[in-house]
């Protein structure tokens, strides 16, 4: 039997693992997402605009724009809901250290789909791609916008996660071009996000 024959799955447990492996800062990851998703809250701080154009930034542009944010995931609540089943779950980012709850209080950003969708890209399956589900059975929601930017980009991360476990570690020296690949790997998915998301709000408001 595998473990995930042996083992029901589970939202909660797959937020654990993440947050786990946050914590520990394995394979630095959130060294090299956290900046990339400091750089698009900036150009969305600066205008919708900026924001949807960002995969025509130039490097130099986008460098700007990471350098004039506070820190991402340095102090956010996440909520995960189910749309068919009763499971909540929150994830929060509080100095540092990262937590996991069986319930949401008062949090900043909820992300709301149905079990399976939920389980499927906090353990990354590889079949699905998160920027797709936004805009069909995956919806972000927050009062602030450049918090819902930080979820979209945790989002990104048992990805990012799943790529680093498929041999491209950062930290080995062997990888000389590993961080290369995982940088713009990450820049890719958060932007493509942060672009998706504003199309979807901005039919919604149609």
């Amino acid at each position: 039997m595998t473990e995930n024959e042996e083992k029901p799955r589970s939202i909660g447990r797959s937020l654990s693992r993440l947050s786990s492996d946050i914590n520990v800062d394995r394979f630095m990851l959130m060294e090299y997402l956290g900046p990339i998703v400091d750089g698009c809250r900036s150009a969305l701080s600066v205008s919708v605009e900026k924001a949807r154009q960002l995969h025509n930034m130039s490097e130099d542009e986008f460098e700007e724009f990471m350098h004039t944010s506070g820190n991402s995931f340095a102090n956010i609540s996440l909520c995960f809901k189910t749309s068919d089943t009763d499971d909540e779950y929150s994830i929060v980012f509080d100095g540092g250290l990262v937590k996991v709850y069986d319930e949401c209080i008062e949090p900043d950003v909820v992300i709301v789909s149905d079990f399976e969708t939920l389980v499927d890209l906090l353990d990354s399956d590889p079949r699905i791609s998160p920027p797709d589900l936004l805009g069909g059975n995956l919806s972000v929601v927050g009062a602030d916008a450049v918090e819902i930017v930080e979820a979209l980009g945790f989002l990104c991360y048992p990805s990012l996660l799943r790529m680093a476990r498929s041999g491209v570690d950062p930290s080995s020296l062997l990888s000389e071009d590993a961080d290369v690949l995982i940088i713009a790997a990450a820049s890719d998915m958060v932007t493509r996000m942060v672009q998706r998301w504003i199309d979807v709000s901005m039919k919604e408001k149609d």
